[in-house]
């Protein structure tokens, strides 16, 4: 046993009560749960930005899938428009087409006095490039809907549907190439559809 002076052993003793009026601290805390807090605030904060992302994309696709729906029906109408336009099935707009008559390789881009013979096409004979792979299907010399069949502008596009017919055959049967090029409201969304017709 040692010894210590009575003025060091009574520091001690005075120091030993002072800490047991402490109390014992057995769990110091490290600040972890705010960090596994913070973590899980992260996770949950990824997971609602990436699901907005999905939702808008989803919305977007949803939106130019109802525009391309537009633009199709727009074409599917105007084809119906120029098999009237052939069969002139229209009293008061008819060009009276009869066989491939009036129908030249320009399309009837180069008359201008008249635009009766605008989009009626005829290659003879030969198997060169298909006019509607060249022709202006925005402008003449193609023919916007209800031209020659008195039909009424189709809304919500944001340019009337345009068509070409090609006379494929120059004796009876006849047969013509419609080709139709539609726009949605968006002019980006462009639907093109092709029919052969016979009369």
């Amino acid at each position: 046993m040692i010894l210590l002076p009575p003025l060091l052993s009574a520091i001690v003793f005075h120091e030993r009560i002072v800490n047991m009026n402490k109390p014992l601290n057995l769990n110091p805390q490290t600040g972890l749960v705010l960090v596994a807090s913070l973590t899980m605030l992260l996770l949950l904060t990824i997971i609602g930005v990436t699901s907005m992302q999905n939702t808008t994309l989803e919305e977007k696709m949803a939106g130019n899938m109802r525009d391309r729906n537009i633009a199709f029906q727009a074409a599917e109408a105007a084809l119906r428009d120029a098999e009237r336009d052939i069969s002139n099935n229209s009293s008061a707009y008819n060009r009276n087409l009869t066989g491939i008559s009036n129908f030249t390789a320009d399309c009837g881009e180069s008359t201008t006095g008249s635009n009766l013979d605008d989009g009626l096409c005829y290659t003879a004979g030969g198997y060169g490039t298909p006019i509607w792979t060249t022709a202006n299907m925005t402008a003449v010399p193609s023919v916007a809907y209800g031209s020659f069949t008195g039909a009424s502008p189709i809304t919500n596009l944001s340019a009337q549907p345009r068509y070409i017919i090609e006379g494929l055959t120059s004796s009876s049967p006849f047969y013509y190439r419609i080709t139709v090029r539609a726009q949605g409201a968006n002019p980006s969304t462009v639907v093109w559809l092709q029919v052969v017709y016979s009369i």
